[in-house]
């Protein structure tokens, strides 16, 4: 069944979402159901690392363009705001989560898929996964907090590069410029990341989240905030209505 499964097992919880088929893009529902489990893990306080992945073969291929529970076209300006930013509220509940999250990555993370993943911590690519982040190309902006994130760990020359030229970026490139943390063969990135999140739950806890916080307070802020929802929206008003 389509959604997003939840498995603990000790001081680790595994989640894999799922939308049986459709790519696995992020429709309205998987992202309101990726919102849920992320608030419910942050109170639990036995689980220290989360793993999330998508499907064996494809982690995400971006926001579902076709549902239009996300774009409401009939709805007045307010509530479309509301409606296209149902992403940021899922990505920032992934990205202040107080544990540590990896990501583990097969096949194709596009778009909000990709900006998903740089929500984790670290990230695991299988050799056949790669990023690209077609917003541009398709009159929108990058939200969903993913140009701080992206910018972060690039620098503002190779984020445009990124942007503007709509770059797929494999496994490896993907080490060399920090978007990625580990490689693993094609089919073992969750494998991979279970293993390394069985070493990292080995940490005390507390000093884990400290940790964690202390860092992310610092280098995680998303600085785009108080503009990028208003942009989201304007950007595909100006696309809807011819003006490119």
């Amino acid at each position: 069944m389509p959604g997003a499964e939840v498995k603990v097992e000790g001081a680790i919880a595994t989640v894999r979402f799922d939308r049986d088929g459709n790519a696995n893009a992020l429709d309205h529902a998987m992202i309101d159901a990726l919102e849920r489990v992320a608030r419910e893990l942050s109170l639990n306080p036995d689980v220290s690392v989360i793993v999330l992945a998508g499907t064996p073969k494809i982690f995400a291929a971006g926001v579902d363009l076709k549902d239009a529970r996300l774009w409401n076209p009939q709805g007045h300006a307010v509530s479309r705001h509301l409606s296209m930013n149902a992403g940021v509220r899922m990505s920032t509940a992934w990205r202040l989560l107080p544990q540590i999250v990896i990501a583990a990555l097969e096949g194709p993370a596009i778009g909000g898929g990709a900006i998903l993943a740089l929500c984790a911590d670290f990230r695991v690519m299988a050799e056949d996964a790669y990023l690209r982040f077609p917003e541009i190309r398709l009159g929108m902006t990058l939200g969903w907090g993913g140009l701080p994130l992206l910018t972060e760990r690039v620098g503002a020359g190779r984020a445009k590069r990124i942007l503007c030229c709509d770059e797929t970026i494999g496994a490896d490139e993907a080490l060399t410029l920090g978007l990625a943390d580990r490689k693993a063969a094609a089919g073992a990135a969750l494998d991979e990341a279970q293993t390394w999140a069985n070493e990292i739950a080995e940490i005390p806890p507390m000093s884990l989240r400290m940790t964690k916080s202390t860092i992310d307070a610092h280098a995680r802020r998303n600085w785009a905030e108080g503009t990028e929802g208003d942009q989201f929206l304007l950007a595909k008003l100006l696309s809807e209505g011819g003006a490119g």
